[in-house]
């Protein structure tokens, strides 16, 4: 048909029937309509099956029976042992007199009944505290199979006036619990159908230092059926399970379950388990804050038995400030024996490590959650490989776009190495890949000086980059479009390569995925605004649960992070996801509120940058002083 011509089918009529103040809507495919929303909404239908799988995973697990006999631990006498130890050592801090004191206490109290205690000592590099030298306490109570039921609870604590890393009630529990096994010699019982290793740890509050060194080296970890760790069982608040580890995997279903019931028999009250969103965190960056996470790490099933603080239940394992209360120790302590005694009387029974959600009294497969978070990125996907597609016929300025995306991503990577020059000068933490406990001096007392200067640093290095990015003009339509094209083609890359690798960390870049795809048809800033910090949200409620869940500030949870990052309990690859995630948000950020500039102004082919230029000059003065010589 001609240009300018109507269709035949025309008449004014039709003009007339249409309501006045209302536009003809843009066909799909257009640059005023570049997303095809029908295609991402039948592409949709393929999450419904997952959802299903996900909801049919979800049931109830047995706990597994426990024998008639009661058990034998003593509350009092605990409480008393944990008194003694915090009265003579009150400070514990690794690697110091205090600490040796008390592996010398425990040592003794465990040889007075009988019983042998073998010393593993070795050197560990410590984020907080250096270089030290560290003691595991191991007492290994024979049974009928070489299968192990692993008890831990670490001696050591932060320090004086640091409630939080205290763990007396622990070592005390430890101490009663052998005690029981030690009367067989009195009155002769029979002997366990698997082997008892009880394990003092050192270093439990700064990190998990012993107890990675015993699920790394140990022989009797290659063995062990499940670890149950006792870390503050004595506080006044409500028991607690703590099930994260330091991969993305969790405690078996029976003994996590088990463990609440024996809990419930004991203390009469149910014990508390981290939140599903808690949980999602946890296994998306993965994070543990107790010592179960190297057991979890290493394929073993473990679970921690702690208590919250009545002042503050986001807080980490450990003791609270108040006296230690003997009722609750007592209940505790009781429920460890009856569990030990349940897992010890089952037959045949393999715990296993997988990933799973704790819903209360029921549990989600991981399998499920794992494949409704991958597949809910397929219609994300598909509608970008869409754009992208008629991006092309329309012979959009992609490259352009893609040069600033890389110019970001540039500035995001010269972030981390300036964390890296942070911890090599002695700002940021350094040390073994362990998590740093939440009273760090990186959160409590924050080196501001060094964290300006690395500030000012970046500034200035953001200052140089952004002269090839920065808007000389109004950006075109094309050019806009290019630039939502490109920024969106990268976040859809991002997404298949943490659904590939860590399909957990998937709960971070869900919210970006479906609030930042409609920004191509907002053309008013408030909407943009509002869709773009909706995309946020995944990040954002990410670090706050991490912050609620260790009792840290708004802004130290950040910075908690670098610190996780530069001592390498954050792989790298997970940080490198992560800088070009914010690369990419950058640039969508700079279209949302109209500071988009297609690189170098859109010249192709670009002049060159900063760097050629100084390899250019550098090259030309070399071959100048050669032709001299």
């Amino acid at each position: 048909m001609p240009c300018g011509c109507l269709p035949a089918y025309y008449s004014p009529a039709m003009e007339a029937a249409r309501p006045l103040g209302r536009r003809r809507r843009a066909r799909r495919g257009t640059v005023d309509r570049p997303v095809n929303a029908r295609l991402i909404r039948v592409a949709s239908v393929v999450v419904a099956p997952a959802l299903l799988a996900l909801l049919f995973s979800v049931s109830t697990t047995g706990t597994l029976p426990r024998r008639p006999l009661e058990p034998l631990f003593d509350g009092s006498s605990a409480a008393a042992l944990a008194a003694e130890l915090s009265i003579e050592f009150p400070s514990r801090v690794p690697g110091t007199f205090g600490a040796e004191g008390a592996t010398h206490w425990y040592t003794e109290m465990i040889a007075g009944l009988g019983l042998p205690a073998e010393e593993d000592v070795w050197e560990a590099d410590l984020p907080e505290l250096g270089e030290v030298e560290l003691r595991n306490v191991v007492t290994v109570i024979p049974g009928r199979s070489e299968e192990a039921i692993v008890l831990v609870a670490h001696r050591d604590n932060a320090g004086v006036g640091r409630e939080l890393g205290d763990n007396a009630s622990g070592t005390a529990a430890l101490i009663e619990i052998a005690r029981s096994y030690a009367l067989q010699d009195i009155a002769p019982a029979p002997l366990p159908q698997r082997t008892l290793v009880l394990v003092s740890t050192d270093a439990g509050a700064y990190g998990g230092a012993g107890a990675s060194r015993f699920a790394e080296e140990s022989p009797r970890a290659e063995g062990a059926l499940a670890a149950i760790v006792l870390d503050g069982i004595g506080g006044r608040g409500r028991p607690r399970l703590a099930v994260a580890g330091n991969q993305a995997t969790s405690p078996a279903r029976a003994l996590v379950s088990t463990a609440a019931a024996r809990i419930d028999e004991q203390a009469g009250v149910r014990p508390s388990i981290p939140s599903v969103l808690t949980q999602l965190v946890d296994l998306g960056i993965p994070f543990a804050a107790g010592e179960q996470g190297p057991f979890l790490a290493h394929g073993v099933a473990a679970v921690t038995l702690t208590t919250d603080d009545p002042g503050d239940p986001n807080v980490p394992v450990g003791d609270s400030a108040a006296p230690i209360a003997p009722a609750r120790l007592g209940a505790l302590g009781r429920s460890t024996e009856a569990l030990v005694d349940s897992i010890d009387a089952s037959v045949g029974a393999a715990f296993r490590t997988p990933d799973t959600l704790f819903l209360d009294d029921r549990t989600a497969s991981g399998w499920a959650v794992r494949l409704a978070l991958v597949v809910a990125t397929v219609p994300f996907v598909l509608g970008v490989l869409d754009l992208l597609v008629r991006a092309r016929r329309r012979r959009l300025p992609l490259l352009a776009a893609m040069r600033a995306i890389r110019t970001r991503f540039f500035v995001a990577l010269y972030a981390g190495v300036l964390l890296w020059f942070g911890a090599v000068t002695g700002v940021l933490p350094t040390g073994d890949a362990l998590p740093l406990p939440p009273y760090s001096s990186l959160v409590e007392d924050w080196p501001v000086v060094g964290l300006g200067l690395l500030a000012i640093a970046f500034v200035l290095g953001w200052l140089l980059a952004r002269r090839r990015i920065v808007p000389t003009g109004p950006p075109t339509v094309e050019e806009r479009l290019a630039g939502y094209t490109a920024s969106l083609t990268c976040l859809a890359s991002i997404a298949v390569v943490v659904a590939l690798v860590r399909p957990y960390a998937l709960v971070f870049v869900l919210p970006s995925l479906y609030a930042w795809i409609w920004l191509p048809l907002r053309a008013q800033l408030l909407p943009r605004a509002g869709l773009y910090l909706a995309g946020l949200l995944g990040p954002v409620v990410g670090l706050l649960i991490l912050g609620g869940e260790l009792g840290l500030g708004v802004f130290d949870t950040p910075l908690y992070l670098a610190g996780l990052v530069t001592v390498g309990y954050v792989p790298l690859a997970s940080v490198l996801l992560a800088l070009a995630w914010i690369a990419t948000a950058a640039q969508l950020a700079a279209l949302a509120f109209g500071r988009y500039g297609p690189y170098a102004g859109g010249a192709e082919p670009p002049p060159p940058g900063t760097i050629r230029k100084a390899v250019a000059d550098f090259t030309h003065v070399r071959r100048r002083a050669r032709s001299r010589r």
